[in-house]
């Protein structure tokens, strides 16, 4: 997401936040400016807290700050004081003039000084309000670049309000708070009055976010409307000179910041000892660290000082510690995109450095000899692609040869000849291209196979027992199409409610990323991949040299697949062509192939035929003149089926069963098996001639019969047969049987749907083996005159 993808509402509060940073830059820099050349009593006072203003002052002895007891002889009194920078009407002011401080420094003895005033100076400002100032751009870049690299999420919103008002704060902490500097006054107290309450939205929001900030419960509202509450008194109170109702804010103030600070410590503290999540525990453990190292001396002092009168110490000692708590929560929040920034910005500053070098070289080449920067160019051009190479390989150690190593793991998954070989190339790319200690690659149920397909590599155990594909991890990961990474599950908002579910997940498959797999916009499976070895996260050129060698798994797999497909499909084709016609199988395979030919019952005409006389031609020949005469038999009767769109169910010795109508209807299954009846009697008859001549008296007899019967294939893997089973084929088989040579016997059933197409005569009745009844059958004499002649 990017800034400008905000909604109008978030830009516009991000705006304000902004121009709440970068108006207390403004009244820094504007006081700094005003105050330029005014006098400079050498020291400034919060109440009656002195600190040195100058280094002459520091030196003299108010290093460490104190407390101030009298001015120029008269006693302060810390009530008409309070909330002031001055020093009271005693002091003098004018360049040059002499003012005595009275004060208990911090090593618990009174002292004196006399000091002269001087106009402020640069060097005074950068001695009084250099650390602050530090500070307080440092906590405006840090919120205004975390919430740039991660925009409008729950952290970064709490980031950049902190940073906003503590930096705006820091920046105006030495401003003078008195009417003639109203403005400053007011921005610091509205300022000061912001920041212990957004410590307690920061600490609802590090080191994760806090259920209440995702279900926008009204603690938001709680915490802002207190803040604007102590802000309006802060400003009330420095009107009215911290009297009447309003003499507590500062107290007030101070302690909240102590039990807000509190707050962060003890959440981190709970969360590093209790979180189940190593990266949570981890987050915390720096949190705390930062907020105890850093906040925590800053509330404690303030809250003694405030509440106490005591603890003199100059309060600019504890900004620094600061730095540390504002670092550590910029860490936890954008740490992986710094991290992928941090090579870059290795190489910029590395070649700024050789420009800056070779431009001091060229400066003196030119004030030596002005044609020398000439030949100074020779080399360059020959030296700086070497160099840019050789900083690639000293700064990218690994990532300098992704490029050969993804041809590499790019060969070992394009020369995988099956699923699984795929997915064992895939699982050993990360260690290759990222030293990942560890990975899975597997596909999910439908990507070729029933049930998930696991591949691991390194020391991976996962439970078989449990279904994939109904892990929550992988089902979000199915859903976004995305990388998911353990650091964004383990404390980003938006997976609150499932990330225990997400990161069981993780644990399962020992993974800390997890990449899809996405075929046609879907995801058909996923590549895990374990911790490196280094210890190191995973950065965006690492995820996108994985998503690379995964999306060469996907082509691999489509692949194979394809490879597969076409396969079977030749194995099927060639299992078809036992049985069925060109024409016939172009129409199976276009209706899904042979998975699509289930058992189911119909109406199919049954066409027997038999040889006449082969027995005793069998008996009185060599079996190489039986085979060579059937070979010749076999290739007319094939053609001859093969012209009508018939299935051939089996070849029996010197029988063949043909039927119709099945695995494609054919309306006309009738006439196409009277076609080739006639067909077959005309073939044997030409090969008799040549048979004749050889001594062979063989001729066929052939049988028809339509009715239903239950078609398809009988058989196990590897030896199957398409059948047709059914008192339709006895009946034929008994016509065949009782059919004289070169005789073809039909049903009255079949007889009936011929109509008038074929001409026909009746035999009569006849009584065939294995039917009670006589069967009504007809003699099928050839195609019909009028057929013929309308033919």
């Amino acid at each position: 997401m990017h800034l400008r993808d905000g909604t109008f509402g978030q830009q516009m509060l991000f705006g304000l936040l902004v121009a709440i940073a970068l108006s207390g830059l403004g009244l820094a820099i504007a006081d700094k400016i005003e105050r330029l050349g005014t006098p400079n009593v050498g020291w400034i006072m919060d109440g009656v807290i002195v600190s040195p203003s100058s280094h002459e002052a520091s030196e003299s002895g108010l290093r460490g700050g104190g407390r101030a007891l009298r001015i120029n002889g008269i006693d302060l009194d810390p009530a008409a004081l309070r909330g002031h920078t001055a020093g009271g009407p005693s002091l003098h002011l004018e360049i040059g003039a002499l003012n005595t401080l009275t004060f208990h420094s911090v090593r618990g003895d009174q002292r004196e000084l006399t000091l002269a005033v001087h106009p402020w100076q640069w060097e005074d400002f950068a001695f009084t309000q250099g650390a602050s100032d530090v500070i307080g751009l440092l906590f405006l870049a840090v919120g205004i670049v975390t919430f740039a690299l991660r925009p409008y999420e729950i952290p970064s919103w709490a980031l950049l309000a902190l940073c906003s008002f503590g930096g705006g704060a820091m920046l105006t902490v030495f401003v003078p708070i008195d009417a003639a500097h109203a403005w400053n006054a007011r921005y610091f107290l509205v300022a000061v009055g912001f920041v212990p309450y957004l410590l307690f939205h920061t600490g609802l929001a590090f080191p994760v976010v806090h259920r209440w900030l995702v279900q926008r419960t009204p603690v938001l509202w709680l915490i802002y409307g207190a803040a604007a509450l102590q802000a309006t008194a802060n400003l009330v109170g420095w009107q009215v000179h911290y009297v009447g109702p309003f003499a507590y804010t500062r107290e007030f103030g101070a302690t909240l910041l102590l039990l807000s600070s509190a707050f962060l410590v003890a959440r981190c503290a709970w969360l590093a000892g209790r979180a189940r999540d190593r990266l949570t525990a981890q987050r915390a453990r720096i949190l705390l660290a930062g907020a105890v190292l850093g906040m925590g001396p800053f509330a404690a002092l303030q809250f003694v000082r405030e509440g106490f009168g005591g603890f003199e110490l100059d309060v600019r000692f504890l900004l620094w510690p600061l730095v540390l708590f504002v670092l550590a929560l910029a860490r936890v929040t954008v740490r992986p995109a710094l991290l992928n920034a941090r090579i870059a910005v290795r190489k910029a500053v590395i070649y700024t450095a050789a420009v800056a070098i070779l431009s001091v070289l060229a400066l003196l080449l030119v004030a030596m000899r002005p044609y020398a920067v000439a030949v100074l160019l020779f080399p360059l051009l020959y030296v700086w692609p070497r160099f840019d190479n050789r900083l690639n390989r000293i700064l990218y150690p690994q990532r300098a040869r992704f490029p050969e190593l993804l041809r590499s793991v790019g060969d070992d998954i394009g020369g995988a000849i099956s699923s699984a070989a795929v997915l064992d190339a895939l699982a050993a790319a990360p260690g290759r291209l990222c030293n990942a200690s560890s990975a899975v690659a597997f596909l999910l149920p439908g990507a070729g196979a029933p049930t998930a397909v696991l591949r691991g590599v390194g020391a991976v155990s996962f439970d078989d027992g449990r279904p994939l594909e109904r892990e929550v991890l992988v089902q979000l990961m199915a859903t976004t199409r995305r990388e998911m990474h353990r650091a964004q599950v383990a404390v980003e908002p938006q997976y609150t409610h499932i990330r225990d579910d997400c990161r069981a997940g993780f644990e399962r498959l020992g993974a800390d990323l997890l990449i899809p797999l996405v075929q046609d916009q879907r995801v058909v499976g996923g590549l895990a991949v374990g911790p490196r070895t280094t210890g190191d996260p995973y950065e965006a050129a690492d995820v996108d040299a994985l998503s690379t060698a995964a999306q060469q798994a996907v082509q691999a797999l489509m692949r194979v697949e394809a490879t597969e497909r076409l396969r079977r499909r030749e194995l099927e084709f060639s299992d078809l062509k036992r049985f069925f016609p060109p024409q016939i199988i172009d129409q199976v395979m276009a209706r899904g192939g042979a998975a699509q030919l289930g058992s189911q019952r119909k109406v199919v005409t049954v066409l027997f035929a038999d040889l006449r006389g082969f027995t005793a031609f069998s008996d009185s020949v060599e079996p190489e003149e039986v085979i060579a005469t059937l070979d010749e038999y076999h290739a007319a009767m094939g053609a001859c089926i093969a012209d009508v769109g018939g299935t051939l169910e089996h070849f029996a010795g010197d029988g063949l069963m043909v039927f119709f109508n099945d695995p494609v209807d054919q309306p006309d299954h009738v006439e196409r098996a009277a076609r080739l009846a006639v067909a077959m009697c005309d073939e044997v008859a030409r090969l008799r001639a040549g048979w004749s001549r050889k001594g062979y008296n063989i001729h066929v007899g052939i049988g028809i019969h339509s009715g239903y019967a239950t078609c398809g294939f009988i058989g196990y893997e590897g030896r199957r047969d398409y059948a047709v089973i059914g008192n339709v084929t006895n009946l034929a088989a008994r016509l065949s049987d009782h059919a004289a040579p070169g005789e073809i016997l039909i049903s009255a059933r079949s007889r009936a749907d011929l109509l008038e197409a074929f001409a026909t005569e009746l035999v009569g009745d006849l009584t065939l083996k294995g039917f009670h009844q006589a069967q009504q059958t007809f003699r099928l004499l050839g195609v019909s005159t009028a057929a013929r002649a309308s033919g």
